[in-house]
Formats: structure tokens, C-alpha cells, sequence
């Protein structure tokens, strides 16, 4: 993202092709969509509201499960005080999940342009334990290790390791000029300010030439907290890299606790180059490394494919899809939206999670969808439909296990307002029994976000559990005069 709030910089699309196979298999080639991937740093183009195909690949209703509700332990907590703000992460210190640093793209500065801000607390992100700072700047700017002056940051990510490593992975791009890279901003769990300077914000990718022919976004980044040890304290960063007309997803490891970066490997199939994005990763128990993404069809259709490695991410299998093809998110609002895998494995037992949104037809609303793995990736289940009861609109959820193996979710919902996509709330639910039931779904935000016409609230909002509590974290109204906001969930 570029310039937004001023000038709203958010997106572009791009093309690629394929051979047209039976949808009745999960390993389809459907043409490519030639409009609909999102590319980060170039300016909006933006499209008219398509009604969905009929077929969906939905889910079936989850099954719920009796006993109490979630129960929300503390009010909603703003912990940074400049805006707007959108497109929030959070993680927790495995060795004191008191301890917490969450991210956010800020807009306050050089007359709207965003920049990483991180907040931190070290007392289970109750009101007023938060400290806020932007990432180091120069002369206002955002500034890296190799001495670079950057007119803006975006997509933040946060991580961090079993001995207090904090890992702030971003896109650092020039509005003027195609210079960008994907940095990540190194820190420890010390101090507020995490000891993050100009000098620890190191490359991952750097194309700082202004005509640039390669582009990057939609950063993400994962350490491995698992027993392994020949791969615990890996980190790994996940991209889109944008060649031309083509994007592929890239990935890169560190094994030194992120100073250097090896080279980027591709892990999305070749034949879908020009129409990926939105990728995650995840690191399971025994080190193994799991990479999901979305793959844009023609037709408004929308699949998930996921990449693994059982080598510390030397080598990664081929991708293979693990969503029947659905329909992309498409309901009337003024912000963008999207239909990307959230990602998350069970320290407890490896199983992999995903969710995601779709959208099964132009009568209905954006669903929450749930699929597991219990053999490594190798096969999932069923979708499941989470939101309950199916009114308006949920999308964009995030996903998080807890060291026992019980699964949270968060979500956006517009289910409090009608057929108006302006107003939002948060909606969360929990499984504890492997993603078999599920509590009926709470409301976390007392009352709903007035989204207004903002173009942007984030294209992802993040979910983080540990020591008995679960943390969502989201943007309070996005580009109309939002904040990081966060509660303490039990």
C-alpha cells in the first residue's frame, strides 16, 4: 500500500492463464483471473461489485458445542494514540504470554502516508500497560540497516522466538519511485521501544533501484518455537513477488536469528504465476514448515493451495490445493476485502487449521470457513461454516492454537447492521475439541465500528492465545479515524 487516507493507494490487478480442468477434482487449472490480484504497492484500480457464481464450495453448518460461551474478561483496549490505523497483527513471548507486542499500519505521518507502528505491553494488554512507537525513521521516514530512506512501510507482521527475539516483518516501498524490499525489524523483549533501531531493520529483499522491475508485498512472518533442534529459532518470511506481468510466492529462512536472509525460493506452482497472493506461514512441532496462499481463478473463483517442509525450509513439496474452489467475497463496501487462508498449527498434536471467507452466492453473505488437516497436511476435511446464526457478512478472520491444542478465532461481522457493509463488529468462537464443535459465536466489540466510507480497514486482522487468555487485535474504523484496538479474552 501506498498513500492512503489522503490519497488512497491500495491495489492493482494482474493476469496470468491456465488450462480449464474438471472442478469435480481439488487439483484444477481454471483460467487465471487476469484483474483481481492484488498488488500492494501500485495505485488502486478499482472495480464494480460482481455477483458471485452460483457454485460455491461452502461448507456445512459446524457443529456446536454446549457449555458457556467465551467470555470477554476485559473492555475493549486502545493502545496506540494516533490515526488512522489499519491492518493490525499481534503475537505473545511464548516464556511469559504476559508479555505482548502488537502491529499496525499508522497514516498519521507525512500528510497520510503509512508507516509500522508497534505497541507493546507487558501485562496481558490491559488498559493502560500499552507504549506505542513507530519503527526507526529519519528525517521522519522509515529507515533500514543499509542506510536507505524509505516514503513508506506497510503490511506489518510480528513474531517472536522462545528466548524474547521479536522479528517485525514489513514492505518498505517509495511512492515516487518502484524502489521497494521486504525488511524485518529486529528487537528483544527488554524495554518498550524492544531495542529496535535502524541498524537491526535488515533486508529479506531489497530492489532499491527507482525503475525497479521487480515488486514485493504481503509479507509474512513465522519463527519455529518447536522442539527441534535442528531447526527451532529458524525464521521465516513469506511474499509475493511481482516479475513483469507474473507473481509468485517467494520465501526466505534465516538461521541466525533473522541478521541474514538466504535467497528466495518460489513455492507456488509455476503455472500459477500471475494469479497468487495472501500468503501465510506456520511452524509445527516438529519444525516442520507450512506455506498456504490463494490462487485467483476467472469467474470470481478463489482456491487455497499449501506448500511444506520438513527440512527447516530448505526444501518445500509442491503445492497442492486444499479448499474445493469457492467463490470470492464480494458483497457491496466501500473497503477492500478478501478471501485469504489464515493459518495456524497445534503444538499439541501438528494438526494444520485453516480459515477463510466465501461467499456462496449473490443472495447470501460472506461465511467463515474451517478446515483441518490430522496427517500432516497431506489431506483436510470437509469445510465447516462457523458464523452462527448466518447474518450479514463475516470475512477476513484470524486464527490461533493455544500450547494445549484449543483453537480461537476473530473475526470482522456485520451482522448487528442490517444490510449495511459501513458498520463492523468483532465476533470470536473457540474449539476444544480439535475443530470438531465450536462455541456459538460472541460479540467482542460492545458496540459496532463505524467503518464510514473508508476504502481501507486492513486486509487482515490477527488473533494471539497463551497463558488461559486469547487476544484479538483489529482496526477500530480503518481510514475513518481508526486505532489498534485489542480485548482479553478467558
Amino acid at each position: 500500500m501506498k498513500r492512503l487516507g489522503i490519497a488512497v493507494l491500495i491495489g492493482v490487478l494482474s493476469f496470468g492463464a491456465s488450462l480449464l480442468l474438471s472442478e469435480s477434482t481439488s487439483q484444477i487449472r481454471l483460467p487465471l483471473d487476469q484483474r483481481a490480484v492484488l498488488k500492494t504497492p501500485l495505485p488502486i484500480a478499482q472495480r464494480a461489485n460482481q455477483s458471485p457464481t452460483t457454485s460455491s464450495g461452502s461448507g456445512v453448518p459446524a457443529t456446536y458445542a454446549a457449555g458457556a460461551i467465551v467470555n470477554v474478561s476485559s473492555p475493549t483496549v486502545t493502545p496506540t494514540t494516533t490515526l488512522p490505523e489499519a491492518q493490525a497483527y499481534v503475537a505473545l513471548y511464548p516464556a511469559n504470554p504476559n508479555n505482548a507486542v502488537a502491529v499496525i499500519s499508522d497514516f498519521s505521518l507525512r500528510g497520510g502516508y503509512n508507516t509500522t507502528k508497534f505497541a507493546v505491553s507487558y501485562n496481558n494488554g490491559a488498559a493502560g500497560t500499552w507504549m506505542e512507537n513507530f519503527v526507526p525513521l529519519k528525517y521522519g521516514m522509515p529507515t533500514t540497516s543499509d542506510g536507505r530512506i524509505w516514503e513508506a512501510n506497510s503490511d506489518p507482521v510480528v513474531a517472536i522466538d522462545n528466548s524474547g527475539n521479536v522479528f517485525i516483518s514489513s514492505l518498505y516501498f517509495n511512492v515516487s519511485n518502484r524502489a521497494n524490499g521486504i525488511y524485518v525489524a529486529l528487537g528483544k523483549m527488554v524495554c518498550m521501544d524492544l531495542n529496535i533501531t535502524a541498524a537491526s531493520t535488515v533486508p529479506v529483499t531489497a530492489n532499491p533501484d527507482p525503475s525497479a522491475s521487480v515488486e514485493n508485498g504481503k509479507d509474512w512472518i513465522a519463527v519455529d518455537n518447536s522442539n527441534n533442534p535442528s531447526t527451532s529459532g529458524n525464521v521465516y518470511v513469506s511474499w509475493t513477488r511481482f516479475d513483469g506481468s507474473a507473481n509468485m510466492i517467494m520465501i526466505s529462512r534465516s538461521t541466525d536469528h533473522g541478521q541474514t536472509w538466504s535467497n528466495p525460493v518460489q513455492v507456488s506452482d509455476p503455472w500459477q504465476n500471475g494469479g497468487v497472493q495472501g500468503s501465510q506461514i506456520a511452524v509445527g512441532p516438529a519444525g516442520e514448515v507450512y506455506v498456504a496462499y490463494e490462487v485467483f481463478f476467472a469467474g470470481n473463483r478463489r482456491q487455497h493451495y499449501l506448500a511444506k517442509s520438513v527440512n527447516g525450509g530448505a526444501t518445500f513439496t509442491p503445492s497442492t490445493a486444499i479448499t474445493p474452489p469457492f467463490n470470492e467475497i464480494n458483497f457491496n463496501s466501500t473497503y477492500r476485502k478478501n478471501s485469504f487462508p489464515s493459518l495456524a498449527v497445534s503444538p499439541a498434536n501438528g494438526h494444520v487449521y485453516v480459515v477463510y471467507s466465501d461467499q456462496p452466492d449473490a443472495n447470501a453473505g460472506a461465511e467463515v470457513e474451517f478446515i483441518v488437516s490430522r496427517d500432516g497436511g497431506a489431506s483436510f476435511s470437509t469445510p465447516v461454516t462457523l458464523n452462527h446464526p448466518p447474518d450479514g457478512n463475516q470475512f477476513m478472520p484470524a486464527l490461533a492454537v493455544n500450547a494445549s491444542g484449543a483453537i480461537f478465532l476473530s473475526w470482522f461481522d456485520t451482522r448487528n447492521n442490517g444490510q449495511s457493509s459501513s458498520a463492523y463488529d468483532i465476533y470470536t468462537t473457540r474449539s476444544f475439541d480439535d475443530g470438531t464443535s465450536f462455541t456459538p459465536s460472541t460479540r467482542v466489540t460492545p458496540i459496532s465500528i463505524d467503518a464510514g466510507t473508508a476504502s481501507f480497514i486492513g486486509d487482515y486482522m490477527g488473533i494471539v492465545a497463551g497463558g488461559g487468555y486469547v487476544h484479538p487485535v483489529w482496526s477500530s474504523g480503518g481510514l475513518n479515524n481508526g486505532y489498534l484496538q485489542t480485548a482479553t479474552l478467558y
